[in-house]
């Protein structure tokens, strides 16, 4: 049975806050950096990769070291994208599911867990159909990939209707000051020197 099944569920707000305690988010897998993770300031890990049987375990050491966890379901190796993979994160205990995936964010948010849609924007005509997806599917959070050209495409975005994120090649000090000074909440990052970054 996975971990978890009894952990108190945190509301978007509080999964929020949390991130906006320490702005600079972790993104992990799961066989590594998973210890320095746990140990820096970083109030949120971001699990990316790693094996679906090993998710309770580890979120369980995430929990008891007081920080929250978010699991990408798109890339948890015997998972699939579904309603049946949203179940057993929630079920091991993962405080927020990561899609990209927006049919899946009503079935997050029904098992628990706060909803992170992911969205992938290599080019700009992408940009109308990400917005109407996100009116769409309802998420309770956004995570822009790749986050380093959300300073230039924030205007773009409903941020007044859910918060939003920056992911992917944010690797300097400066790139995530200018991600928050553009109106994310935070930043999700694989860089270690960030995690323990204070951005006010």
């Amino acid at each position: 049975m996975p971990v978890g099944l009894a952990q108190r569920r945190v509301s978007a707000t509080e999964f929020i806050g949390r991130i906006a305690s320490a702005r600079c988010c972790a993104a992990i897998t799961v066989d590594q950096k998973l210890d320095a993770a746990i140990d820096s300031r970083a109030e949120v890990l971001f699990i990316l990769r790693g094996d679906g049987l090993d998710m309770g375990a580890a979120i369980g050491r995430i929990h008891d070291a007081g920080k929250l966890v978010a699991v990408h379901l798109d890339l948890i190796a015997g998972l699939r994208a579904d309603r049946t993979g949203v179940a057993w994160l929630a079920k091991s205990g993962a405080d927020a599911i990561i899609s990209s995936h927006g049919q899946l964010m009503a079935a997050i948010k029904q098992d628990g867990a706060v909803a992170i849609q992911r969205l992938l924007l290599v080019r700009h005509n992408q940009m109308r159909s990400a917005v109407t997806a996100i009116s769409r599917s309802g998420p309770d959070i956004v995570e822009v990939l790749p986050g380093v050209i959300l300073p230039d495409v924030v205007h773009l975005l409903p941020t007044e209707n859910v918060p939003v994120l920056a992911g992917g090649f944010i690797r300097t000090e400066s790139e995530a000051r200018a991600a928050v000074a553009a109106g994310a909440v935070g930043v999700t990052t694989s860089w270690p020197p960030l995690w323990d970054l204070t951005i006010a």
